[in-house]
C-alpha cells in the first residue's frame, strides 16, 4: 500500500502540517515514475486527478465544494440548510426592498470571506456578482471538521479581544474582520453537527471543514461553505492525524514510522 497526500497547491499549510504528522509523502509524478502508481492519494483541495488510485476525497467532489453556486445546488437538492440564493439581480433587489441584508459572492471559487460584500437595506444598490444570498442573522458560528460521516473537531469563532468593537465585523466573521477559532467550552448545538456531516455527505466528500451559522432563538443551522483544504495545527492537527489512523493503521509504527519521526523529504 503506497499512501500520498495530494495539496492543491505545493505549500498548502494543511497538506504539510499533516504530511509531517503522518510521514506521508506529498504526490508527485517523479514518485509514480520511480515507483508506480500509488494506492491511496489523500487529497488537499485539488479538483485535479492526476494519479491513479483511491482518492481520499475524489477532484469532483472537490470542485462541487469549491464552486459556491455548484455548492447551493447540491445543497438545496439535499435539504442542506442554507441561506436562500439567487443568481437573479432583480430577485436579490426584491429581497432588499423587503427589509433583508444580501451578501453578493463576487467570487465563486474564494475562501477566508474573500469576494463577499454584505449589501444592507439602506445601503444602495446592488454590484452585479455571480451569485447571491440572503443574510440569515445568526448568535454563533462554528467551523465542525468531518470525516467519514463523523465529527472529529468543532471550533467556534470568537471575537479577538484586542481589536476595538468599533473595527468588528459580526455579519462576515474571519481573521480580518476581528474573529479567531476557539474551541475552549465551546457547546455544539445538534442542529450544527447534524448539518456539518450533511453537507460533507450531499458532496460525496470523505472529509471537510463546515462552516456554520446557527441562530440561538430559532434553533437553526444554516451552512456557508465545506473546505477541502483547512488549515491544522495543535489540537485539530492531531485529531485528522488519528482519523487518518484510523482508515490506514499502518501509519502508526509501520511504513512510515521513519518518516514520520525525521519529517517527510
Amino acid at each position: 500500500m503506497k499512501i500520498r497526500i495530494e495539496p492543491y497547491k505545493r505549500w498548502s499549510g494543511g497538506a504539510k502540517a499533516l504530511g509531517q504528522r503522518a510521514g506521508i509523502l506529498r504526490a508527485t509524478p517523479k514518485q509514480v515514475e520511480k515507483h508506480g502508481d500509488f494506492t491511496h492519494i489523500i487529497n488537499w483541495g485539488s479538483s485535479e486527478r492526476r494519479f491513479n488510485g483511491q482518492y481520499i476525497n475524489d477532484p469532483e467532489a472537490v470542485a462541487l465544494a469549491s464552486n459556491k453556486l455548484a455548492t447551493a445546488k447540491v445543497f438545496g437538492a439535499a435539504g442542506v440548510p442554507q441561506p436562500p440564493y439567487t443568481t437573479d439581480r432583480v430577485q436579490a433587489k426584491e429581497w432588499l426592498e423587503g427589509g433583508d441584508a444580501v451578501v453578493e459572492r463576487r467570487l465563486l471559487r474564494a475562501s477566508a470571506g474573500r469576494g463577499l460584500h454584505l449589501i444592507l437595506p439602506d445601503a444602495g444598490g446592488l454590484s452585479p456578482a455571480p451569485l447571491y444570498t440572503k443574510y440569515i442573522k445568526k448568535q454563533d458560528e462554528y467551523r465542525v471538521h468531518v470525516v467519514d460521516g463523523e465529527v472529529i473537531d468543532i471550533q467556534q469563532k470568537k471575537r479577538k479581544l484586542e481589536v476595538p468593537s468599533e473595527e468588528v465585523n459580526y455579519q462576515i466573521r474571519n481573521h480580518h474582520n476581528g474573529w479567531v477559532f476557539a474551541r475552549d467550552g465551546v457547546v455544539c448545538p445538534s442542529a450544527v453537527s447534524d448539518s456539518a456531516i450533511a453537507a460533507v455527505r450531499a458532496l460525496g466528500l470523505d472529509f471537510g471543514a463546515v462552516d456554520i451559522g446557527y441562530n440561538v432563538h430559532r434553533g437553526k443551522a444554516v451552512v456557508y461553505e465545506v473546505n477541502t483544504a483547512p488549515g491544522l495545527e495543535g489540537t485539530t492537527l492531531d485529531k485528522y492525524y488519528a482519523a487518518m489512523l484510523k482508515k490506514f493503521p499502518q501509519l502508526n509504527g509501520g511504513m512510515y514510522a521513519k518518516r514520520r519521526h525525521n519529517g517527510p523529504s
